[in-house]
C-alpha cells in the first residue's frame, strides 16, 4: 500500500514548498487538490505539471489529482489533459450531490450521463476517473456508487470510511466485497460524535487520536484481501501547523501498517 498526503491542509503555497512539505511528512506521493485557494487552481492546469516535477525531484509521485469536475465542459479538458501529460493515472471527480427537489432517480440519470461524458474525455487522455464515497451525494455508499458508475468500466471508486460516518455507516468489508478491484484509493481520516447544545454532531479529529472508524481492523482486512492500492491521508480538522499535523497522522498510519 502506498501512502499519499492529500494537499488540502497545506493551502495556497507554491509548488516547490508544497513538494517539500509532502516529502517532509514521509509520504510516498501526493493527492493534489485542484481548487481555488490551493497551490493549483482550475484556471491554471499547467500548475499540475509543475507540482509533478517538483515531487519527482524529491523522489515522489503525483498519484491522484482531486477535482470538482462533474462533466466534460470547457473547463474539464485542460485539467484532464494536464493530468495525462504529467503521467497522473487517476483523477477524482467532484461530488454528484443529492437534491431532494430533483429526486434520486432523476438525479441519478442526469449524473450518469455527465459522468459518462467525463469518463470518455478522461479515457482519451489516458486518465481514469475515481468516484469518492462522500456524504451528501448520490454515491455515499459502495452500492450507490456502483449504481452511478457500474456500467462505466474505467471508473474506479475512492473508498472513504471516514466520510461514511458523516451520513451513517456501512461495513468496510461490505464495501470491498461489492467494489472488488474497482477500489483505486482509500481516504484515511477519523471522526468522533460530540454532544452539543443543538444535538449530536460528527466532527473530524486527528487520525492519530482515534475515533469511530476502526482503522486497525480495516488495515488488517486490507492486508487479508491483498489490497496494494493507495491510502490518502486527509487532515480536515483545524491545525496551527498543517505539516506537523499531517506528519503525526501519517506516522500513526505507518505504525498501523507495521
Amino acid at each position: 500500500m502506498r501512502l499519499l498526503a492529500f494537499t488540502k491542509p497545506f493551502g495556497p503555497i507554491d509548488a516547490a514548498p508544497l513538494a517539500e512539505a509532502v516529502a517532509s511528512v514521509g509520504a510516498e506521493g501526493a493527492d493534489l487538490l485542484v481548487r481555488e485557494g490551493q497551490t493549483v487552481g482550475p484556471a491554471d492546469p499547467g500548475g499540475i505539471a509543475v507540482v509533478a516535477k517538483e515531487l519527482e525531484r524529491r523522489g515522489l509521485t503525483l498519484d491522484i489529482v482531486t477535482t470538482d469536475l462533474l462533466d466534460a465542459g470547457l473547463d474539464a479538458e485542460p485539467i484532464i489533459a494536464a493530468c495525462g501529460e504529467s503521467g497522473v493515472p487517476l483523477m477524482r471527480t467532484g461530488f454528484y450531490r443529492y437534491d431532494p427537489a430533483v429526486g434520486y432517480r432523476r438525479g441519478l440519470e442526469e449524473s450518469k450521463a455527465a459522468l459518462a461524458r467525463l469518463a470518455d474525455l478522461a479515457a482519451r487522455h489516458g486518465v481514469r476517473l475515481a468516484l469518492q464515497l462522500h456524504q451528501g451525494t448520490i454515491h455515499p455508499s459502495a452500492a450507490l456508487a456502483l449504481a452511478l458508475a457500474g456500467d462505466l468500466n474505467d471508473v474506479r471508486v475512492y473508498a472513504d470510511p471516514g466520510n461514511q460516518v458523516k451520513e451513517g455507516s456501512e461495513a468496510w468489508a461490505l464495501n470491498f466485497d461489492l467494489l472488488g478491484d474497482r477500489v483505486a484509493c482509500m481516504g484515511v481520516k477519523n471522526a468522533v460524535w460530540r454532544s452539543t447544545a443543538d444535538g449530536w454532531v460528527c466532527d473530524w479529529q486527528p487520525f492519530a487520536d482515534g475515533g469511530v472508524v476502526r482503522w486497525p481492523e480495516i488495515i488488517s482486512g486490507l492486508r487479508a484481501r491483498d489490497y496494494t492500492g493507495l491510502l490518502s491521508l486527509h487532515v480536515h480538522y483545524p491545525a496551527a501547523d498543517p505539516v506537523a499535523a499531517v506528519r503525526r497522522d501519517l506516522d500513526h498510519l505507518r505504525g498501523l501498517l507495521g
